[in-house]
């Protein structure tokens, strides 16, 4: 049920990005977060850490866990669990299970802090349905509606292949239906709502789930909470129990407490700033693809679309305040968000660094969820090397490395956060590649061969003016600096994965 929830609950919300233009709403009185930021050199991890260090713990070294290492009430809530076959005795399980969540002992309460997290989205596809079908105008939102349905039918499929029980059969329904108490005025028809929906609900159960497994991982040593992997493959599965049984131990616990982290942020900056035109404009990109492109041929030359006319839709856009920070009525709604979405992005850093650290030295454990030999510090994945760009880049000013080219980049990340940009526009790309849509080569024999150019309409130059602020070593650069900042936070381990700009404005 956790994969589930990852897989299509918590993403379908986060993909809500394509949705119908939202009524003004009362930003002084919306709903903000206050999240507690976490401490690289917290004490009272550092005291825990160096007694893990010394120790040999079980939990470092076994090789298999057994049904006897779950409690009783772990062990009953899974046989409730596989008694489950709809979306109405699901949601029944989780609600009853969160009035006793206190009584409950201690490897219970941390799956259920996760599981949980499944309740707010009730019926969630169902929800979302009126954004994709209440379009305007001939063609509606049928590009992105279709591409809406098709997205939750691999899921499902992929689901339905690889899954195939009775409790994946009450997943299904539990996300995609609406219970019997549930009406028609909980569907969304803007995506104000849908931004309101994520701060006042989702954020909320989030920062539940993180406090309570935060409470969990204090004096971590000791603990190894067991997963059984029956609960999603369901009755008659794992007769032999091998890879039956899966150990959380203190790196999983704040590996996890790290993703829920990451979770908040990205929700944070989404709702931040405005995304009223996403849908008007994804039907407007859908144009030019498949289908319905033949339609709009007569308009343009070439085939597909250039970077140079997908950032003339987004700037027509945003003449509607498409990504425009949501600091209305004097609210300074959007900016506060993003402070916040700041000490979760840091948070996010900081319990991923805690799990790593937990995991070094350590013997293979494969019945681990995070087996320690492959996250050591002379590793394959090079993770001892990204952990310190991205502990350094969230902390302040940082310089980074390609380590292919030795090129370096300065970059600012809290600057995006405490001084965010009033709209996103002003990242965008201002000068593109020009050249004619096709030309001509000609052969030996004379022959005249017909090539497409497809570097026409590329991005190349970005203001640095604007970008000087996130990455100060763009201050007196060339106008196509950005494109090799990219390349550098590409490559420098970990740096891209706090710090994703270029990758979202720079093509």
């Amino acid at each position: 049920m956790n994969h589930f929830v990852k897989s299509i609950g918590l993403s379908l919300v986060l993909s809500a990005s394509a949705f119908a233009a939202g009524k003004k709403e009362d930003y002084k009185n919306y709903y903000v977060p206050s999240l507690k930021e976490a401490s690289f050199d917290d004490a009272e991890f550092i005291k825990e850490k160096k007694e893990w260090t010394k120790a040999n713990r079980k939990i470092a070294s076994q090789s298999s866990f057994s049904n006897s290492d779950m409690s009783e009430d772990l062990q009953k809530l899974r046989e409730e669990w596989l008694q489950v076959k709809t979306g109405d005795q699901m949601e029944a399980l989780l609600k009853a299970s969160q009035t006793k969540y206190d009584t409950y002992s201690e490897d219970t309460r941390y799956f259920l802090a996760q599981m949980q997290l499944a309740l707010p989205l009730r019926g969630i596809v169902w929800r979302l349905r009126p954004l994709f079908e209440e379009g305007k105008g001939f063609f509606g939102n049928k590009s992105t509606h279709v591409t809406a349905v098709q997205a939750v039918r691999t899921v499902i499929s992929g689901l339905k292949t690889f899954l195939p029980t009775k409790q994946t059969d009450a997943s299904i329904q539990f996300f995609t239906e609406p219970s019997v108490e549930m009406t028609k005025s909980q569907q969304f028809h803007s995506i104000a709502q849908v931004q309101n929906f994520l701060m006042t609900t989702v954020i909320p159960a989030i920062t539940e789930a993180s406090n309570r497994i935060t409470a969990l991982s204090k004096d971590g040593n000791h603990k190894a909470f067991i997963w059984d992997n029956k609960m999603a493959f369901g009755t008659g599965t794992f007769d032999d129990e091998i890879h039956r049984f899966v150990g959380h131990g203190p790196a999983e616990i704040n590996f996890t407490i790290a993703s829920l982290a990451r979770a908040q942020h990205n929700i944070l900056v989404y709702c931040a700033y405005n995304q009223d035109q996403a849908i008007t404009l994804a039907g407007q990109m859908g144009s030019h693809f498949g289908i319905d492109s033949s339609i709009f041929a007569s308009k343009k030359e070439d085939l597909g679309m250039t970077d140079q006319e997908r950032n003339a839709l987004v700037r027509r856009a945003t003449a509607k305040k498409f990504l425009e920070l949501r600091n209305y009525d004097g609210s300074q709604y959007g900016s506060k968000l993003m402070k916040q979405a700041y000490i979760a992005l840091k948070n996010s850093v900081v319990y991923f660094e805690r799990s790593h650290s937990y995991l070094q030295g350590r013997e293979a454990a494969p019945s681990m969820s995070l087996n320690p030999i492959l996250f050591q510090e002379d590793g394959p994945m090079n993770l001892d090397k990204g952990i310190k760009n991205m502990r350094a880049v969230v902390s302040g000013i940082a310089e980074v490395r390609d380590p292919v080219s030795g090129e370096t980049v300065t970059i600012n990340v809290p600057a995006f956060y405490n001084n965010p940009p009033a709209s996103l526009a002003v990242l965008m790309p201002t000068d593109f590649e020009g050249g004619d849509v096709q030309k001509t080569i000609k052969n030996k024999k004379g022959e005249n061969l017909i090539v497409r150019n497809y570097t026409r309409g590329r991005s190349i130059a970005w203001d640095n003016n604007t970008w000087k602020q996130y990455v100060p070593s763009a201050e007196g650069q060339k106008p196509g600096y950005m494109a090799d900042a990219r390349r550098i936070i590409q490559y420098s381990p970990g740096t891209s994965a706090v710090f994703g700009l270029p990758d979202m404005f720079v093509h």
